[in-house]
């Protein structure tokens, strides 16, 4: 069974500004990272600003994402803010398009471009929720999906366990970003939708995603991200 994958050239070149280069000042590493899996693209991510601690020195990659943190990794990682559909209204506020979210709030910039840039965010959401693994994948995968206009490739969907634990519509978002090597099952091909996804899962799929476009054939001025 094969699915066809559309997504944004556009949407990698905006991404110079974020991860090429170096900063003039690189923040203090997080001390909290020893034993976590993906430690360096963490830390490869912070380097570049693209994803904070919750103190100075600490990321804890263990505590649970929220709605507000997902957009925030995501808007921040794929240059969301230079991005805008031309279904998007620019009369609208974040708070108009999400009620629970202040229009002063530190996340709501994050809100407003990534649902310019086309990500499907559902209008009742809570920005202190926790966020699923299947939840957090679809907002990665639409981010990319929508940004623009990549040639259409063929995928070959990957089996998965527990596929009956999905939504349905969320799906083929997790489908997608296992064929692409963006995410991945464990030992027993399960992918557990419904848990909360960790800080750490979550700025690693980032990670892979930034990853992936940054190894397609692009301009010499898009930098690897550096570990």
């Amino acid at each position: 069974m094969k699915k066809k994958f559309a997504a944004s050239l556009m949407s990698v070149s905006l991404l110079t500004a974020s991860l090429g280069g170096s900063l003039l000042a690189a923040p203090p590493a997080f001390k909290d990272l020893g034993s976590v899996a993906g430690q360096q693209k963490i830390e490869a991510l912070q380097q570049k600003g693209i994803v904070k601690g919750v103190g100075a020195q600490s990321f804890a990659p263990g505590a649970a994402l929220t709605q507000a943190q997902a957009l925030q990794f995501i808007s921040n990682g794929l240059g969301l803010s230079a991005l805008e559909t031309p279904e998007a209204d620019p009369s609208k506020t974040a708070h108009d398009l999400f009620p629970a979210v202040k229009n002063d709030a530190w996340y709501a910039d994050a809100f407003l471009d990534a649902a310019n840039s086309g990500v499907s965010i559902p209008g009742a959401v809570d920005p202190s929720a926790k966020i699923t693994r299947e939840d957090y994948v679809d907002y990665l995968m639409d981010a990319l999906k929508t940004a623009g206009n990549l040639p259409m490739i063929n995928i070959l969907v990957p089996e998965i366990a527990d596929q009956d634990l999905f939504d349905i519509d969320k799906l083929g978002s997790t489908q997608l970003a296992i064929a692409l090597e963006i995410a991945e099952l464990d030992a027993d091909k399960k992918f557990d939708p419904q848990a909360e996804i960790t800080r750490a899962e979550a700025a690693v799929l980032l990670y892979n995603a930034v990853d992936y476009f940054n190894g397609l054939k692009l301009p010499a001025t898009i930098l690897p991200i550096e570990e």
